[in-house]
């Protein structure tokens, strides 16, 4: 009798255990892991325009001059703080700090500069954005999030 109850009291327990932590529902075919999000190294620190966690530098600094004189001005700076200064004084607009940001924010979408992109094309495209055909003075520098600099300077 005992070898019987023992035996019952194991069948009971392996059948409960099976059906409590079986995969025997509707759903048994469907894998239960959802697709990895894969975050590249370069992309932790700062993010990237790609991730929406950022544009992909920690600081951005423009002066363009047309004619001799200042036309636009853009600071960006989230290296401490998110801190931003925007002047086009071509449509005599002057922002700071989140207006600021908002409105550099249209740019970098736009122009979407990476350490790779040519200096050439860098200049093209910040030109472009601004409606610019010309300018005496460029001087453009960014921080990128892995450490490397861009360092843009012409004067014509």
């Amino acid at each position: 009798m005992r070898k019987l109850n023992a035996v019952g009291t194991i069948v009971i327990t392996g059948a409960l255990l099976m059906g409590g932590c079986g995969n025997f529902g509707k759903n048994a075919d469907k894998p239960n892991r959802e697709e990895a999000i894969i975050i590249n190294e370069d992309e932790k620190a700062g993010g990237s325009i790609e991730t929406g966690n950022g544009f992909g530098f920690s600081s951005f600094d423009l002066e363009i001059d047309v004619d001799g004189k200042d036309a636009i001005d853009a600071d960006y700076d989230v290296t401490e703080k998110a801190d931003a200064d925007y002047e086009n004084k071509l449509k005599n607009i002057k922002l700071k700090d989140n207006k600021a940001m908002d409105e550099l924010s249209k740019m970098f979408i736009e122009i979407r500069i990476t350490k790779d992109t040519p200096q050439q094309e860098v200049i093209d495209k910040i030109l472009q954005w601004y409606g610019l055909d010309t300018y005496s003075k460029f001087d453009l520098d960014v921080d990128f999030d892995d450490g490397t600099l861009l360092d843009i300077e012409d004067v014509k």
